[in-house]
């Protein structure tokens, strides 16, 4: 299943890409039908949504919170830290937010 989207932010690191995609096929006064935060897994293809929580930004560092974890970020680099405690992850900022073939395949297939 195609639909319009925009991407709004992009991080990549070896092992996993975070990044977060505006709906635009759906019309809605409620924000979690239309912006999802979304980690991809680089070595099983697993797409997975991120439970946005609440965000802040503080002297050009944003401060995302997800139930999976929070990630911090600024226009060059970034770092998802998860709850599991397992090791934060180190990201780059990617600009501008263009996803792949491949995030995009899935992406549509999460959706589907």
């Amino acid at each position: 299943m195609r639909f319009p989207y925009r991407s709004l932010f992009l991080f990549e690191a070896d092992t996993a890409t975070v990044f977060e995609v505006k709906r635009l096929d759906i019309q809605s006064k409620n924000p979690s039908h239309l912006y999802f935060w979304l980690y991809f897994d680089n070595a099983s293809g697993q797409l997975s949504q991120l439970d946005f929580e609440d965000m802040s930004t503080e002297a050009g560092e944003h401060l995302r919170e997800f139930t999976q974890g929070q990630l911090r970020f600024n226009t060059t680099e970034g770092t998802f830290s998860p709850t599991d405690g397992t090791q934060p992850l180190h990201l780059r900022t990617i600009t501008p937010p263009t996803l792949s073939a491949e995030l995009e395949t899935a992406l549509f297939a999460f959706f589907a």
